[in-house]
């Protein structure tokens, strides 16, 4: 299980290569300090710290802060996605910025980070087996 999380904690890090830069970059307009970037940068503060204090605890196990960080970062996206589906239903897509790229792109990124907290979820709640002697 430890290297399921070591994978899991670098996926996390090299994750922030892109997603510091591009979600900065499409924020932009609207001001670092609005809101929705605010929660966008929370999540990579909590994947910075969670990759980080997973790959320091070794040969310990530590997925609890993993498993906040890909919660806050699954919970944004799934609202940024269903935001943006709802406004290509309801709306034809109006109000995307970057049109069709850009549903695709958050609704991927979710589907990601809703994979990684189910895993980075099994990781924390699995019990180990302690070696005695």
């Amino acid at each position: 299980m430890r290297n399921v999380e070591t994978g899991l904690a670098r996926f996390s890090l090299g994750v922030l290569v892109l997603y510091f830069p591009l979600e900065t970059w499409v924020s932009l307009p609207y001001g670092l300090w609005h809101p929705m970037y605010l929660v966008d940068f929370i999540a990579m503060c909590l994947l910075a710290f969670g990759g980080l204090h997973s790959l320091r605890a070794r040969p310990a196990t530590a997925p609890g802060p993993l498993c906040a960080a890909w919660g806050w970062a699954a919970a944004n996206g799934w609202r940024g996605t269903a935001w943006r589906w709802m406004d290509v239903l309801e709306n034809e897509g109006t109000n995307l910025d970057h049109g069709s790229v850009e549903l695709w792109v958050v609704t991927l990124a979710s589907l990601c980070a809703l994979v990684c907290f189910g895993l980075s979820l099994t990781l924390a709640t699995t019990k180990r087996r302690r070696k005695c002697g």
